[in-house]
């Protein structure tokens, strides 16, 4: 049992590693809290019928509970900005880190390793995968300095729209003694996104003074 729960904090581990290498809120101690927890509940689940009998416990119960409750804290990754979603990803290691200390507890420790590799393996490699063939789900920062305050800004969303970014944040600050305003946005930017084509759809819609895209 022992040996388990230190496998298990070492599965936990090695996933949150790789969360938290993408700066995502359910890291370390996320994953290895829910694999070592499951592990747990799966070693009690087997206790309780070896020392109360077989037929006045169901080892599947627990486990079954295990299943239903941990969407919960799936859920609880998922962040709604705007009309975008973050955090699918979190929530699905999430789930496989259950399932993973789910099988560690049960003894399928060459089972939950080998799904540790397959997951960590299939998230760096996809995530360069994607970089190369969908740029445009590369995240930039988009920067907007108008000289005047009197921004529509529903206009100027949906010209970005048009020009093909996708709006995933953004924030806008302004001077007291000015009226001068700086709008951050957070975008996916298309490969073939033409930068003067850009600069003409949005620089009418109020007094543009600068206009920068970090890469």
């Amino acid at each position: 049992m022992a040996l388990r729960i230190i496998l298990s904090t070492i599965a936990g581990f090695a996933i949150g590693f790789e969360r938290k290498i993408h700066l995502q809120s359910a890291g370390l101690r996320t994953h290895i809290l829910i694999c070592l927890s499951t592990t747990v509940i799966m070693l009690v689940s087997l206790y309780i019928p070896q020392a109360y009998g077989a037929g006045r416990s169901d080892p599947a119960r627990i486990a079954a509970q295990i299943v239903s409750g941990i969407g919960f804290l799936g859920g609880g990754a998922i962040l709604h900005q705007g009309l975008n979603i973050r955090g699918l990803n979190s929530a699905a290691t999430i789930w496989s880190t259950a399932g993973i200390g789910m099988a560690i507890g049960c003894g399928l420790i060459a089972v939950g390793f080998l799904a540790v590799i397959i997951l960590i393996i299939l998230m760096f490699s996809l995530e360069r995968f994607e970089q190369k063939h969908f740029p445009a789900e590369q995240i930039k920062h988009l920067e907007l300095i108008y000289k005047n305050d009197m921004i529509n800004m529903k206009l100027l969303n949906q010209e970005l729209k048009n020009q093909g970014l996708i709006i995933i944040n953004y924030d806008f600050s302004k001077e007291l003694a000015e009226k001068q305003i700086r709008i951050i946005y957070t975008v996916k930017v298309p490969d073939n996104l033409e930068i003067s084509k850009l600069l003409e759809g949005i620089k009418y819609i109020g007094d543009l003074e600068k206009i920068k895209l970090k890469f």
